[in-house]
């Protein structure tokens, strides 16, 4: 059995495609807003913390330059000379009083020193960088390159600046300040999960860095000359800005001769990120479970109401129309949506103004009435048509035996008549048959008169040419006698050339006789001989030369004369053949006379043949007319008589397929009345 289809499957699969569209379209528009939140976050942290750690910094130097200038404006130095216990006294209170400070000092002049740690023997602070840096800014405050102490590893730098007694002797009072400050304040930023932010003096000494970057977290005091942070710094001439490493996102800022920087390593959005993906597909599963859960009920509450339907559709197709009824449970609101029975029956109960179920079930009522109501009027018009088919089939099957009676016997009339009018037109037929054959007969003797005639002229012509021909063939034989004539002579004329050649050919042979025996006096005369030998040797050639010519014409002249023997004795036979063609012309020319003759006769006998044809072709023409007029009466009432005769059986044809009908209306009227008493109508 063949499952039912239903419509939740096409439901499920819309809401579920629905939903699917809507979290991709919102999932995606969260990642790249999320995205670009996060990226927006992580360079406002960089420029922040960047800013902070140089402000930091500048406060470091700003109350340390303060501090320095306020010692140095103290009358300790401005006395007369400098009083060592004095200075240490001055300088204790200030390291006490400022916690930053790692260490003071003051260097005189001539070398000593007063600080509160012990120096190495020999020490001169002249040699040291913060005491020439300070005597070169000449009153200002000079700070040295941060660099890493030794005793606790902390990146420290030294202000120094330049002091004068009254007696024009100098002095340099240095503090040696830690970046401690700086690291606390560094320790404390965050960028992101993998931002870090570095401190670094201009010449690429790390003074301070934290942070959680894999690739630009440094150590304090390195130095980072090959990085690729500090090479993209020091190519650029700009002050600040954002720079694209291969492992991160770069921001930087330069500050005199410390620069400061932070980074975001690329990896930086992934946790996030990968947390939203997370998120998204948990809240795809939750929906899409709640979209099923939805279209499940949705379509359990559809198939109820449709069942309601099919039920009532079901019950008309068997003939029992019943109305839908009212729902009269006493549910409602939260109670009614929670029971799907009680639900389904108020949805599908019918109501002109409800939704569109209960529009459906109240139109399905209407229809039932009105259905109602013509199934009634049927049923009353059944009946009468039952009877009034039972009367006129009595009546049309007495009408159709009386019109097969009629039919056959017009159609017995009508074979009779079809039958003469074929034997008529067969007479017709046969007398034009006959007719053509004279006109033929007539034609053809035309033809054969015609030819005759032609033929008496070609015979008189062929007369006439045949004793042209035998004139011409006489002088032909003639003309072959001369040309018999003609060729003896010319073999008699060949035999005096092979005379003259053999002549030539004997002289030649004598030539060359003459000249060998030239050679051979010329040969014994020495050298007086040699021009008549040379001569004599000329002479042989022309003999010899000659010799092959004389055999050359011998060829030719024998093979002349053999042709000419070959034609002498061919014209001779054709000169005998000749004689007994003009014999056999002369024959046929007689025949000819006689052919002419008889043709003359055959002309005369012929033309008589031709008046006899005319006069049985007028006898025949009057046959042919009046038969004609006979046969086409003949048609006529033969083309009637069928006419009646399928006209008869049309008609007959016509009442029995119209008792057929009523039979049929018969019976088609007692099923309908079967069928319309089989209705059971919800009054």
């Amino acid at each position: 059995m063949q499952k039912k289809r239903s419509i939740g499957k096409v439901i499920g699969i819309m809401l579920m495609t629905t939903v699917l569209i809507v979290i991709a379209v919102v999932s995606i528009s969260s990642y790249h807003s999320t995205k670009n939140l996060l990226n927006n976050r992580n360079q406002l942290s960089q420029q922040s913390e960047t800013n902070t750690m140089l402000a930091s910094k500048n406060n470091l130097r700003q109350s340390t330059e303060k501090e320095l200038e306020n010692l140095s404006q103290g009358s300790i130095f401005k006395k007369n000379g400098y009083n060592a216990q004095t200075i240490r006294q001055a300088l204790r209170m200030a390291k006490n009083g400022n916690q930053e400070m790692k260490q003071i000092e003051f260097a005189t002049y001539d070398g000593k020193l007063i600080t509160f740690t012990q120096v190495p023997a020999g020490f001169d602070p002249r040699t040291r960088p913060w005491y020439k840096g300070a005597v070169s800014a000449n009153g200002k405050v000079h700070w040295t390159t941060p660099y890493k102490d030794a005793s606790d590893g902390q990146m420290v730098t030294t202000a120094s600046i330049l002091v004068k007694n009254a007696k024009g002797q100098v002095g340099v009072l240095g503090i040696d300040v830690s970046y401690k400050s700086v690291d606390n304040d560094i320790a404390a930023m965050k960028i992101g999960r993998t931002g870090s932010v570095t401190l670094i003096s201009k010449s690429g000494t790390v003074i301070s860095s934290e942070g959680k970057s894999k690739h630009y977290t440094f150590k304090a005091g390195e130095s980072i000359k090959k990085n690729e942070a500090f090479k993209k710094m020091s190519a650029t001439s700009a002050k600040s800005g954002e720079l694209t490493l291969s492992q991160g996102i770069m921001y930087f800022k330069k500050d005199g001769s410390d620069w400061a920087f932070a980074v975001v390593d690329n990896n930086d959005l992934n946790i996030e990120l990968h947390s939203l993906i997370k998120i998204s597909i948990v809240v795809a599963i939750i929906m899409l479970l709640i979209e099923w859960l939805i279209s499940l009920n949705f379509t359990k509450l559809v198939k109820k109401i449709t069942a309601t339907f099919l039920q009532a559709f079901e019950n008309a197709g068997k003939g029992k129309y019943d109305k839908l009824k009212p729902y009269d449970n006493v549910k409602r609101g939260l109670a009614l949506l929670l029971d799907r029975d009680q639900l389904a029956l108020k949805l599908s109960e019918p109501d002109q103004n409800g939704q569109e179920f209960n529009q459906l079930a109240y139109h399905y009522n209407q229809m039932v009435a009105s259905s109602g109501k013509a199934i009634e009027q049927v049923k009353q018009e059944s009946t009468h048509v039952a009877d009034g088919s039972n009367s006129l089939l009595g009546l049309s099957k007495q009408t159709s035996k009386a019109t097969e009676e009629v039919a056959q016997a017009i159609t017995g009339i009508a074979q009779v008549t079809t039958s003469q009018a074929q034997e008529t037109q067969n007479s017709v037929t046969k007398l034009k048959d006959l007719s053509g054959i004279i006109k033929e007969m007539r034609t053809e003797v035309k033809q054969i008169t015609a030819r005759s005639q032609e033929s008496g002229k070609l015979n008189h012509q062929n007369l006439e040419i045949s004793d042209q021909v035998n004139q011409s063939w006489q002088h032909e034989v003639n003309k072959m006698r001369e040309l018999l004539q003609s060729m003896g002579n010319l073999n008699d004329q060949i035999q005096s050339i092979n005379k003259i050649v053999a002549v030539i050919s004997e002289i030649s042979h004598q030539t060359n006789l003459l000249a060998l025996n030239a050679s051979i006096e010329a040969a014994s005369a020495g050298d007086a001989g040699k021009g008549f030998a040379v001569v004599a040797s000329e002479i042989r050639k022309l003999s010899n030369q000659s010799r092959e010519s004389t055999k050359q014409i011998t060829n030719i002249i024998d093979k002349i004369r053999q042709d000419s023997e070959e034609m002498l004795k061919k014209t001779t036979v054709s000169v005998e053949g000749s004689q007994k063609q003009t014999d056999l012309i002369d024959q046929a020319i007689g025949s000819s006379k006689n052919v002419f003759s008889i043709n003359q006769q055959l002309i005369k006998d012929i033309q008589t043949i031709e008046q006899a044809s005319q006069k049985i072709e007028k006898v025949q023409n009057k046959i042919q007319e009046n038969l004609e007029n006979i046969s086409a009466s003949t048609e006529e009432n033969s083309a009637g008589a069928e006419e009646v005769s399928a006209n008869s059986e049309e008609v007959q044809a016509t009442m029995e397929e119209f008792t057929n009908h009523v039979a049929e209306l018969q019976k088609t009227s007692e099923a309908l009345k079967k069928v319309a008493d089989g209705f059971q109508i919800e009054k």
